[in-house]
């Protein structure tokens, strides 16, 4: 048998050194786990905690069915009228993010509907809001289901930098944005906004210099941009609601070639009320509509009647009833009545 005798001393180092190595590094690393430790809990009690953690995600899907009948012909239709896709994220204690992807069947492919960096207070008490989006022309408020036709010809979506302040209800706003890409060589347009609000009564005053930039007017080929106003107000007694708004341009718009232009104007008038059937709220509309001067783009009149309700929570039902009656043939519509119900199916989250 060999002696080991002379080889037990260098082993019995060797073994204690490779443990206190060990050791070591087990001291190191949780060193390390409690540093980062301590640097999170920090962050989270100043307020700087990792951006994921401020994330807010939000969607709504509205599906709708529709019957109606103009002269002789009948139609129906069923259609996800809209798709919404919603992400907010505070980035500090000043700046946030958003971005909303929309899709409408029949109407708007998946698209990032808006991209918006909104900075608090860059300049004393007033904010900035940079990016696409819907620029603040028009209230369009209603409890029905469909849009109002203040917001099918007034309603404009650009890449702008607003900058708006708010206190005590009275919010001022002033902005510039970029219009078509076909004819804009430079961002020109703007608009101001203005409105006082309360808990029952509100009132806003809007001006744009190109109403031929709003997405219903921008494809076509203007010969120049004719400027517009939205006046609206809301009045609220309980349970009773009642909107007002009136659009208009102030000069004609005129298709490149032509001589003669059109100078439109909405007017809306709706009324409101919740009551409770069995328990259940359920709000009743009822609204008038009247357009001038906007052939071929809106109806001439339109009566709608609605209601609508939470059936669970974060879904809701509505039905409307409306009567649209056209413009004449002399006046460039197709003379034309129509009567038309929608059911709508909506679910936010």
């Amino acid at each position: 048998m060999k002696n080991h005798r002379f080889l037990a001393a260098p082993v019995s180092l060797l073994a204690l050194a490779v443990a206190g190595h060990a050791s070591a590094a087990d001291e190191g690393f949780q060193r390390s786990v409690e540093q980062r430790l301590a640097k999170l809990e920090a962050q989270q009690q100043q307020g700087t905690a990792p951006v994921a953690q401020n994330v807010s995600f939000s969607g709504l899907v509205e599906v709708e069915g529709v019957v109606g009948e103009a002269g002789n012909e009948s139609y129906s239709d069923l259609v996800v009228a809209t798709v919404e896709l919603g992400l907010a994220a505070e980035i500090n204690d000043k700046v946030s993010a958003e971005v909303i992807a929309l899709y409408e069947e029949d109407s708007t492919e998946l698209d990032i509907d808006v991209a918006t960096i909104s900075i608090a207070n860059i300049i004393g008490p007033v904010n900035l809001d940079l990016g696409k989006m819907y620029v603040p022309f028009g209230r369009f408020e209603t409890a029905l289901v469909n849009d109002t036709l203040a917001l099918e010809i007034g309603e404009t979506n650009k890449t702008s930098a607003l900058f708006g302040m708010e206190q005590n209800g009275l919010s001022v706003g002033a902005y510039v944005f970029d219009g078509d890409a076909d004819r804009e060589q430079h961002v020109e347009n703007y608009g101001v906004t203005l409105s006082f609000e309360q808990d029952n009564f509100a009132v806003g005053l809007d001006y744009i210099s190109a109403l031929t930039e709003s997405d219903a007017l921008s494809e076509e080929a203007w010969d120049e941009h004719s400027p517009a106003f939205s006046l609206s107000g809301r009045v609220t007694a309980g349970e009773i609601n009642l909107v007002a708004e009136y659009l208009a341009a102030t000069s004609e718009l005129v298709l490149e070639g032509e001589t003669e232009g059109v100078e439109p104007e909405v007017l809306h008038l709706e009324a409101s009320i919740g009551v409770s059937l069995n328990e259940q709220p359920v709000t009743f509309a009822v609204a008038y509509q009247q357009t001038d001067d906007a052939a071929g783009y809106l109806p001439e009149e339109r009566l709608s009647l609605g209601c609508s309700t939470d059936i669970y929570e974060n879904v809701s039902l509505g039905l409307e009833f409306w009567h649209d009656e056209d413009y004449s043939d002399t006046d460039g519509g197709t003379g034309e009545d129509s009567d038309n119900v929608v059911v709508q199916l909506a679910v936010s989250f």
